[in-house]
């Protein structure tokens, strides 16, 4: 299952922030102690927060990287952006966007699940077009219409 597709930007920033306040580095221990969040709970939001580079992880001990710096110090736009850009980047993301972009005209829910289904097996599709709206929404990169089950690009707002 990819990093990112069972936890929120929310709890992914707020581990971020978490780190931040304690001077850049802590224990994790330490870190799911304070949230009150076992190491099974934590443990996808830590590995969802190094793989898109707003954490580092070495040997138990979480840091803060530049990017998460930056992200901390944007406006909610600009932190929008920056996640944009790295999300942009995901292998899956990417081909569902740019199949989206190839036809021309929005895709049902079917096509796209299909599509997934294809790249991650039928057993995980559903949650990756979950993170794929989810995540797309955030970052203004898709839309998706619940009612006519269409999922289409958006332009970000500038």
């Amino acid at each position: 299952m990819h990093p990112i597709a069972k936890v929120s930007v929310g709890q992914i920033i707020g581990l971020v922030e978490a780190v931040d306040e304690v001077g850049g580095e802590a224990d994790a221990a330490t870190i799911g102690q304070e949230f009150d969040m076992d190491l099974d709970r934590l443990g996808p939001v830590v590995r969802a927060a190094e793989f898109l580079g707003l954490l580092s992880v070495e040997e138990g001990d979480l840091k803060t990287t530049d990017l998460s710096r930056k992200v901390l110090s944007a406006s909610p736009r600009e932190r929008k952006a920056i996640i944009r850009d790295i999300i942009e980047d995901v292998p899956v993301f990417r081909e569902v966007t740019g199949m989206v972009r190839q036809a021309g005209r929005p895709l049902s829910r079917q096509e796209v699940l299909s599509i997934l289904a294809d790249r991650v097996g039928s057993h995980q599709s559903q949650d990756f077009f979950r993170a794929l709206v989810y995540w797309g929404r955030y970052v203004e990169l898709v839309k998706y219409d619940s009612e006519t089950e269409e999922f289409s690009l958006r332009t970000p707002s500038s």
